[in-house]
């Protein structure tokens, strides 16, 4: 058994040998390969540095960024809060608001079937505007017809509002003489007076016009129809109501003329018992030049009228 033994130990360590140059010869065959392909590794390794070296600047760039986006993010943060918050009362509001639109949702059709009313309307009243129309062309066709009269009627209301106010004054004295007059009568003391206030001295005598300021025909060029107007107003007025010291300024606005009316004189006893005389001073202007500084006398006659001394 031994000598088997030592029999087989003989065969295997040649082959044990011979195996391994067989090893060793593969084992140098695979590092010559591998010492062909080193020049490459190297090469490649030296590329990848030079690669590695602007990455690596890059990565150091990205890291200096770090912090002030690290900061950002934080003050994001913060926001969140707030603005999840404002989302949860959104979300509370949107019930009523869906609420409120399903209301809305109910009543639209009530509304089309208003304006479908309305729709079925329309024609009639398109009808109705072109009949207002043809009046309105109507209308315009007499307003222009009537436009060419408005002058002439605007200036009749101005000269009648010029009279009324010392036709109203006129009408309280009268008044009050009747008053005082019906007295008298009841008492059986009615006279002369009582005839004045029947026939309502209310106005000059229709001759008066510039004749009434004493102004000469070349003086009189200076002022026009109104100012003698309204120096005529002021004349009545304190003839009929004013006491003596009386005194009314007129001034027309157009002409920018003025002047003073005063009662300087009111004639009683005498020769003038049975009569109404009075003297006014009459200060004419044009402008602020003195034209004309005049004393007039007047007295009623017998239709009621002032009458004046030429």
């Amino acid at each position: 058994m031994k000598e088997k033994l030592r029999i087989l130990a003989s065969f295997l360590l040649p082959l044990s040998l011979f195996s391994m140059a067989a090893a060793l010869a593969y084992f140098t065959y695979e590092m010559s390969k591998v010492s062909g392909q080193i020049p490459d590794i190297l090469e490649r390794i030296d590329s990848t540095s030079e690669n590695i070296e602007p990455v690596l600047d890059e990565v150091s760039n990205i890291l200096d960024l770090v912090p002030p986006i690290l900061k950002e993010v934080e003050e994001t943060r913060k926001l969140i809060p707030p603005i999840l918050k404002e989302v949860e009362l959104t979300r509370k509001m949107i019930p009523p608001i869906l609420t409120e639109v399903k209301q809305t949702r109910k009543q639209i059709p009530v509304v089309l079937k208003e304006a479908e009313a309305i729709r079925g309307e329309l024609p009639a009243v398109l009808a109705s505007a072109d009949k207002a129309s043809e009046a309105v062309v109507g209308v315009s066709k007499q307003v222009e017809a009537i436009r060419p009269l408005v002058t002439d009627v605007l200036q009749e209301v101005a000269t009648t509002r010029e009279s009324i106010p010392p036709m109203m004054d006129r009408a309280d004295v009268l008044i009050e003489k009747a008053r005082v007059a019906g007295k008298e009568a009841s008492e059986g003391a009615v006279t002369g007076l009582f005839t004045g206030i029947i026939r309502a001295p209310f106005a000059l005598v229709a001759s008066a016009g510039r004749g009434i300021s004493g102004l000469s025909e070349e003086e009189a060029k200076i002022f026009n129809d109104k100012d003698f107007s309204l120096v005529k107003q002021a004349s009545l007025y304190l003839l009929n109501n004013g006491s003596k010291g009386d005194r009314r300024e007129w001034r027309n606005d157009d002409s920018e003329n003025r002047g003073i009316v005063q009662l300087t004189r009111i004639y009683t006893g005498g020769e003038y018992s049975e009569i109404d005389c009075r003297t006014l001073e009459i200060i004419l202007h044009k402008q602020d030049e003195l034209v004309k500084e005049s004393q007039r006398s007047f007295c009623k006659n017998d239709e009621g009228e002032w009458d004046f001394d030429e």
